[in-house]
């Protein structure tokens, strides 16, 4: 009798085994792929991402535009006449500094050094340019004397006189924005208290940038989630030491969502992108507004539009920011976190504003397709391909009858700049994102094509053994029938 080989057991038990890993690793695959891609994303001193977050590579411009006010002697009778200037460009270089890991709670702590330089090559405008802004200075110290008594208020317009400040200001471009200049009313502001200041530092010259350039302080101390655990990493957990935010009450104060460089995996179009902007003092609820591909990579795009800075008229999600009355739609007072200034910020040209601060000025043009603040993320992984970060600052004015400077000013919002940073990944990370891409829609069914090869190699192989099985059983009966016939033969 013929022995039927083991070697098809063998081969059915690995088919077996292989057709049944497959298909669990098939049926798994996203969980599988969103486990690993969360390790390799933690914000550990150990990973490639921690490093690339550390110093960031990736290059980095900000474009300044200043409103130049070409009549202010007319001003209040005659509304302002603005003409834009600009992009005044500055490479920025960024580094997290002060870094502290808290592996206990999953987090990570850091402060953040920006450097910027003047790109002379890139730039449509020169330091040297000859600009005419309104007197923030003396707007800011008009501002704060809203609730003095009379006397007070008398003494402050005595001193605006008498130091001889006017509606408006000229200085070089380069003095307004990053090198600053001297106010007798800065010296002033100098010898008063803290609380006379709204706890505003000291400082020995003013301007719209003066103090930020390779300033670790600007953005405050942040904590977020570091993905060491299964949470995302770069998910805001307290700022400058708060969980929640002093300035505003009720649902306005809390912290939420990401800090800006990590974004939430699996975006859909239902729900908004949440990300918490210390330059606004708050967290933003950007719409989803459509769909796209860069370089055949897909993405959501997300918007700040209509109700971003809603003052509640249509939504009462913004009427705690209001910090009392809201005045006009499409603008953010954000005077509560800087010291009390008079200082509103909003979309370029008063994109999506009340119709009413458009009115107060001339020189103004909205446009969405230049003025937008919109964030492009790749969906599945949360990887932001293009983003456009707009804003303006404004200053806001009210007619103060015991101050002569500021007695017959219109109630307004004064533009004074506007600044943008753009970013877009380049060829180079778009190629690599194109394979994790890969390995993610194709894992899955790849593993299930694998689960079918064993599958199909098992049923042929079992096929062959019962083949093989019914030919022994045949010639064994061939044997014992010969045997009978023949019995003195012998095998």
């Amino acid at each position: 009798m013929r022995h039927r080989p083991q070697w098809r057991r063998v081969a059915c038990g690995a088919a077996m085994l292989f057709a049944a890993a497959a298909l669990a690793t098939a049926l798994a695959w996203n969980s599988i792929f969103e486990a690993v891609y969360n390790s390799q994303l933690a914000l550990s001193p150990s990973s490639r991402s921690y490093r690339e977050w550390v110093a960031p590579d990736v290059p980095l411009y900000l474009e300044i535009y200043l409103f130049n006010w070409t009549n202010p002697d007319d001003f209040p009778h005659q509304k302002p006449i603005l003409a834009e200037v600009g992009p005044y460009r500055f490479r920025e270089y960024r580094r997290h500094v002060n870094v502290s890991v808290y592996p206990n709670n999953g987090t990570i702590a850091y402060r953040t050094q920006r450097t910027w330089q003047f790109d002379e090559d890139t730039s449509e405008a020169s330091l040297q340019d000859n600009i005419t802004i309104l007197n923030v200075i003396a707007a800011s110290a008009a501002f704060r004397s809203r609730d003095w008594g009379f006397l007070k208020q008398k003494g402050l317009s005595l001193a605006l006189a008498m130091f001889g400040h006017g509606m408006s200001v000229s200085k070089l471009a380069g003095e307004l924005l990053f090198d600053g200049y001297e106010d007798p009313l800065i010296d002033l502001a100098n010898s008063l208290p803290p609380s006379a200041l709204g706890g505003a530092p000291k400082v020995d010259r003013f301007g719209l940038f003066y103090g930020r350039n390779n300033s670790i302080d600007t953005d405050g101390y942040m904590e977020v989630t570091s993905g060491s655990s299964s949470e995302i990493p770069g998910q805001i957990v307290r700022w400058d030491g708060h969980s929640s935010l002093p300035f505003y009450a009720g649902e306005c104060a809390k912290m939420t969502g990401s800090a800006g460089e990590f974004m939430p995996h699996n975006l859909t179009e239902s729900e908004p992108l949440t990300i918490f902007m210390s330059d606004l003092c708050r967290t933003v609820y950007m719409d989803y507004q459509e769909s796209g591909t860069l370089e055949g990579i897909p993405y959501h795009k997300y918007v700040m539009n209509e109700a971003t800075f809603d003052n509640s008229s249509s939504t009462d999600r913004n009427s705690c920011f209001c910090n009392g009355e809201c005045l006009w739609s499409g603008v953010m007072n954000v005077s509560a976190c800087r010291y009390g200034s008079p200082s509103f910020l909003s979309l370029p040209h008063f994109l999506h504003g009340d119709p009413d601060l458009l009115d107060k000025v001339e020189g103004l043009a909205p446009d969405p397709d230049l003025h937008t603040f919109y964030f492009a993320v790749e969906p599945r992984l949360g990887i932001p391909l293009d983003v456009s970060a707009r804003f303006q600052y404004n200053v806001y004015l009210e007619p103060m009858p015991n101050i002569a400077l500021y007695a017959n000013v219109p109630k307004m919002l004064f533009p004074i700049f506007w600044v943008q940073q753009k970013v877009q990944v380049e060829s180079k990370v778009l190629g690599e994102l194109r394979i994790v891409r890969g390995v993610m829609d194709w894992g899955g069914t790849v593993c299930a094509c694998a689960a079918l090869a064993f599958a199909a190699i098992l049923t042929v192989t079992s096929c062959c053994s019962s083949h093989c099985k019914k030919k022994d059983e045949i010639e064994k009966e061939k044997d014992e029938a010969e045997l009978k016939l023949n019995p003195n033969n012998t095998s």
